[in-house]
């Protein structure tokens, strides 16, 4: 089984106690560092994208994809009632350790629990996978969680010429893309992982084939390098 390089990483950051700088490699054995001070910011230093979104949250929540909690721990200081689901044991630690009620190693296509009022797949959660299929699949496995009426809220990186990221990528069909990486830290490799890139266009149309509707794009009147979507469900 591959590592979980990055919640190791996440963990000795947490403590201060990095061995050794991490990196992310893509498949074509590009390599960066890893900045991991961004895992950890407050709300008033989030992207405006994701501040936005964070304000369209109602009710109880289920934090797809959590890493480290910032998102959770937001929202609980908001009142509300979130179960926080990550992959990486490390990352579930640490969000446990800065004080998520209710965090959880699972996937987030198959979370524990339902009735949830609304869905966070924010950090570009949605975009795991190489396929607008494996887009679908994320999201009828989430909208199977999420009661009647209830919405999702999620950040998509998208197709950006400016972006170096974009030529390194794959081109899976007109305006689908996807850039394989993995996170390598301490002897420790983590799993190849895909991530897409997706434009508006595109993901309205994935959407159409699901339980979910568009409500509304945010930040796509700028040319950076991802949007936000909420998505919500018909009512009973």
């Amino acid at each position: 089984m591959p590592d979980d390089a990055f919640g190791q990483m996440v963990l000795d950051f947490h403590r201060d106690d990095l061995t050794e700088r991490p990196r992310y490699r893509r498949d074509d054995g590009d390599l960066t560092e890893a900045h991991l001070a961004g895992y950890f910011e407050p709300p008033s230093e989030w992207h405006p994208i994701e501040q936005r979104l964070l304000s369209d949250v109602t009710g109880r929540v289920l934090d797809a994809g959590c890493g480290v909690g910032r998102h959770a721990l937001a929202l609980q200081e908001r009142g509300h009632s979130v179960l926080a689901v990550d992959r990486s044991p490390g990352a579930v630690a640490v969000a446990s350790e800065r004080g998520v009620t209710d965090a959880v190693v699972g996937d987030l296509r198959q979370p524990p629990g339902d009735g949830f009022e609304t869905v966070v797949a924010l950090g570009k959660q949605l975009g795991l996978g190489s396929s607008l299929a494996d887009l679908r699949r994320t999201l009828t496995e989430l909208a199977a969680v999420t009661r009647p009426g209830g919405r999702l809220v999620a950040d998509v990186d998208t197709l950006d010429r400016a972006d170096p990221e974009t030529g390194a990528a794959h081109l899976a069909q007109p305006g689908v893309a996807y850039r394989t990486f993995r996170v390598e830290y301490d002897r420790l490799a983590g799993p190849w992982t895909d991530l897409l890139l997706v434009t508006p266009s595109q993901f309205r149309a994935a959407v159409r084939e699901t339980p979910w509707s568009v409500d509304t794009f945010v930040g796509t009147e700028t040319d950076g390098s991802a949007y936000g979507v909420r998505l919500s469900l018909p009512g009973q």
